[in-house]
């Protein structure tokens, strides 16, 4: 049994999984609700399938990037459960789980997530979801602007579209096309296909060196470094 969740957007997303089928799973929109809904949904999802965490054999969970809070609360409530349980914990990137949800394409993806300050998370990936480029922070226009300067089609996705679709229209104009907004969130049921890709290719280390993906410094952290300038 494998037990996986992303808190990292404002989207809620748990699943559990036995070889290769989804058996429960729970996609709900809960801004700034992880940390009283992820254990009890977890719960809800292992009476429904008649397990107990004990059942569980891995976990996986994604680590950002995103919300610096949800990041957090996902990554120390899946090292809790490993520790506790004994079981390998295995960590995937929510722009990779956002990019593959899509369906199976030679088109380049860009995933964005609202990085809040004007900015988005990004990344580009070709030949069927593989990532060609690393996590980055920048803002929307600078992101379309590179793009527009390949000159490559691209589909793009993922919850900065809420507020910076226009700018990306203006700019890329028939370069882009846009996913559903039913698949710009990380899914827990992707995360386990990619965490079963990723033990088959790696070795599994240790969980507490499973660990986030900022890519930048938190607000609280950018204040505490410009009072020391």
């Amino acid at each position: 049994m494998i037990l996986a969740f992303d808190t990292s957007t404002d989207w809620l997303s748990i699943a559990i999984g036995r070889s290769d089928q989804i058996i429960a799973e729970i996609e709900e929109r809960a801004p700034r609700a992880h940390l009283n809904r992820l254990l009890p949904g977890i719960d809800g999802l292992l009476k429904e399938v008649g397990g107990a965490p004990n059942d569980i054999e891995q976990i996986a969970v994604g680590v950002g990037p995103g919300s610096f809070t949800g990041v957090r609360i996902a990554i120390s409530t899946a090292q809790g459960l490993a520790h506790a349980i004994g079981c390998p914990l295995i960590g995937i990137s929510t722009l990779d789980t956002i990019a593959a949800r899509l369906p199976e394409s030679n088109a380049t993806i860009y995933p964005i997530l609202d990085a809040k300050r004007s900015e988005v998370y990004a990344a580009e990936y070709e030949n069927f979801g593989h990532r060609v480029s690393d996590y980055q922070v920048l803002a929307p226009k600078k992101l379309a602007q590179k793009i527009r300067k390949s000159g490559k089609p691209v589909l793009i996705t993922g919850d900065g579209l809420e507020k910076y679709k226009d700018i990306f229209q203006d700019e890329l104009g028939d370069l882009a096309t846009f996913s559903k907004p039913a698949l710009w969130s990380p899914n827990a049921s992707v995360l386990i296909k990619l965490a079963k890709e990723k033990i088959e290719k790696e070795p599994i280390e240790s969980y507490f060196k499973v660990l986030p993906i900022y890519i930048r410094l938190s607000d609280a952290e950018e204040s505490a470094k410009r009072g020391k300038l």
